[in-house]
């Protein structure tokens, strides 16, 4: 209950454990000795050369049938059955909503079926909206009622997943169809009505064998549910009508809601459930972009106490201060397609961003290019910090980092995935799978823990006070930037000042930094200004230590999977664009500006690949 999922991590039970907890709370649970063994030949062997089965949509849609004869066996054993997937995380109890006792949530206890959905903009979700009916259903929390309309809406699912297997019409190429597909499929096509219409009320209440009057329909702000204009069979004979309805989108939330909109924060809401979805880098091998938005966000129990042992990381690194200043580029002059990795579209877009100058921070909110262009000082900073890490022997806690743009798969609208909401804020605080390919980390062994690391219930109270403050000779004190959102109902409380301070002179190398820290070198937790490390030289000793780690940067930092921004129709640019290599034997006589940064990562194996709309005129140049 409550807001905090900053609480202590549970204890892990043992299956027999859990089972004996549920019988002392009342609720009814079954320890499930042998899963049932399907009996048909189509879904009885699952063969499929992809590690992935997603890609796989015949092995998928196996798997789909094998799921629905798991909840049809609860069903029938008298259960109701409340499913998720595994990428979804459980912060409150759902039961409220389930039976009905949550504010304005009375009629859910009389429906046969709860389902979330992928909505992405809440004002789609209102009330008595019925907008999300044209949205994507989303099965990965699904709840089932032991009852007739559940019965036959299982039914109905699984003989169309069956029907698409036997009638052989699913190919390797069928990727996107699953057992979520064929559920949408069924539920648009039985035809909804909301039980409040005139007509369908009082056969309503009578379906549900409740008295006039025992429930009010006309209470506002009641969400609605939805019964079937036709009936449905059922395995045992005769039909049954269904009634559903979609979860609310605030409580049982999608990953763009949560994790790029913040409206739970906002709104100081918790989610009861928060499913991982709209994110980025994970691969067959593991969920890699899942795991880190979970940590982010502090709800991840996965990780031992080593993780959280200073001594064991070799200490932590913390950066203060925003990473991108909000006058760095003020007055100055670039040409707009001077951050891209790839421009494609027009002819006239082309040429307008390979020529066009512009002041970068007048550009609109809703050109791409200010999301690639204020980035590639974000990316340099966090190189700058990655470097210090590497040559103290720490592990880098990742600051809050910004977008200036939405990241999707297909076409966005204004710098927002176009089912978001118009008025979506821009800049936001951003997960770290929107920037940078999260697998590619965990490749390199790279040491980072996320922004929220030090406020995590594991990680020891000692740590926050156990800060030394490195700065550099005449640099301006740096304020705090803003932490990255955590939990509602979670307030971050502030940190207790540095425990001392260490001062080195302007320009010195990396390489020297632990040596100047004298007996605070063993500090549990080092912290330095952004404004400061700018200031100091990025040089790890040696060439062979500055060409290794060049190596590991343009591997973290790098395009090495593009992503596309579009502006307008076919107009696009592609991103993001690495800082330059430090080099063998960096050049410390200067402290590097914004501007020297931009220009240098511009002229970093650049290329630009404009084309018009037919292929037939693509050229490629350089920029100098």
């Amino acid at each position: 209950g409550g807001g905090g999922v900053f609480s202590p991590p549970p204890p892990r039970l043992s299956k027999s454990e859990l089972q004996r907890r549920c019988d002392e709370a009342g609720v009814g649970a079954a320890l499930l000795k042998t899963p049932p063994t399907p009996t048909r030949e189509d879904v009885a062997g699952i063969e499929t050369s992809w590690r992935y089965y997603r890609m796989d949509p015949k092995a998928f849609t196996q798997m789909g049938v094998l799921k629905v004869d798991f909840f049809e066996e609860f069903v029938r054993a008298g259960f109701d059955v409340l499913a998720s997937d595994l990428d979804v995380t459980w912060v409150r109890d759902p039961r409220p909503w389930v039976t009905g006792q949550a504010a304005g949530m009375q009629l859910l206890a009389h429906a046969d079926v709860l389902v979330s959905t992928d909505i992405a903009n809440l004002a789609l979700d209102t009330a008595r909206s019925e907008r999300w009916r044209y949205a994507e259903v989303n099965t990965g929390v699904l709840f089932l009622r032991n009852t007739n309309g559940t019965r036959a809406l299982l039914a109905a699912w699984k003989r169309k997943m069956l029907d698409e297997l036997t009638a052989g019409r699913l190919r390797k190429d069928s990727w996107g169809f699953n057992d979520q597909t064929y559920f949408n499929m069924i539920v648009r096509a039985l035809g909804l009505q909301g039980v409040q219409s005139q007509g369908v009320w009082r056969q309503w209440l009578a379906e549900r064998g409740l008295a006039d009057g025992e429930v009010d329909a006309s209470r506002e702000g009641d969400r609605s549910v939805y019964r079937s204009r036709s009936a449905l069979p059922l395995p045992s004979g005769g039909s049954a009508h269904i009634t559903l309805t979609a979860l609310p989108a605030l409580e049982f939330s999608g990953g763009h809601i949560y994790f790029v909109q913040h409206e739970q924060l906002a709104r100081a809401t918790p989610p009861v459930a928060l499913h991982t979805t709209y994110q980025f880098s994970d691969t067959p091998a593991y969920t890699w972009g899942k795991r880190q938005r979970l940590r982010e966000a502090g709800l991840w129990r996965g990780d031992g106490d080593e993780y959280f042992d200073a001594a064991r990381s070799g200490g932590f690194l913390r950066l203060v201060g925003p990473l991108v200043e909000p006058g760095s580029l003020e007055g100055v002059k670039v040409r707009e397609g001077v951050a891209a990795v790839r421009i494609e579209g027009t002819k006239g877009y082309t040429d307008r961003l390979m020529n066009n100058v512009v002041d970068p921070t007048a550009l609109p909110e809703d050109n791409p290019m200010r999301h690639l262009t204020f980035d590639v000082l974000q990316r340099a900073a966090l190189r700058d910090a990655l470097a210090l890490a590497r040559a103290t022997g720490r592990t880098l806690l990742l600051p809050p980092l910004t977008c200036w743009c939405d990241r999707y798969w297909n076409a966005l609208q204004r710098c927002r995935m176009a089912e978001a909401p118009r008025e979506m804020r821009l800049p936001f605080a951003c997960p770290m799978d929107h920037l940078f390919d999260v697998h590619l980390w965990e490749e390199q062994e790279v040491p980072v823990r996320a922004a929220s690391f030090l406020y995590h219930p594991q990680a020891n109270a000692t740590l926050r006070g156990a800060r030394v403050r490195l700065r550099v000779a005449g640099g301006a004190e740096a304020a705090e930037a803003a932490q990255a959102p955590l939990a509602p109902g979670d307030p971050i409380p502030p940190l207790p000042p540095p425990r001392e301070e260490r001062t080195v002179a302007a320009g010195t190398r990396l390489s020297d930094i632990r040596a100047a820290l004298g007996a605070a070198r063993g500090a549990p937790v080092l912290e330095v200004g952004a404004a400061d490390l700018r200031r100091l030289c990025v040089d790890l000793g040696s060439p062979q230590a500055n060409r290794e780690f060049d190596h590991v940067m343009q591997a973290l930092l790098g395009p090495a999977e593009m992503v596309r921004f579009n502006y307008r129709h076919m107009d696009s640019v592609w991103g993001f664009r690495p800082p330059a290599p430090i080099g063998e034997r960096p050049d410390c006589s200067r402290a590097s500006n914004a501007v020297q940064r931009l220009d240098e990562a511009s002229k970093f194996v650049t290329h630009f690949y404009p084309f018009a709309i037919k292929p037939d005129t693509a050229f490629e140049t350089r920029l100098q």
